[in-house]
């Protein structure tokens, strides 16, 4: 199964509290970039929010549907 930007969207949005989200499709449907602010990440290092974001998109990066992914994740508070 090949995602769209906006399934990428929509599985973070159920999952955090997105302020802002854009979704970049790098190369073919399966490299993205993900630029993303959410209260969630709220005092958090940047390690520690990408591992939130990886989290939520476990079962596509597992099964490679998602093979590379760049997270820039903002809190609301940066």
């Amino acid at each position: 199964m090949q995602l769209r930007d906006n399934d990428i969207a929509q599985m973070l949005k159920e999952k955090l509290d997105v302020k802002e989200i854009e979704v970049i499709d790098l190369k073919g449907g399966n490299h993205w970039q993900v630029n993303i602010t959410a209260s969630n990440f709220d005092g958090l290092n940047r390690v520690k929010r990408e591992q939130l974001v990886q989290k939520v998109l476990a079962d596509p990066l597992a099964d490679e549907t998602i093979h590379a992914l760049v997270i820039k994740a903002r809190g609301t508070k940066d």
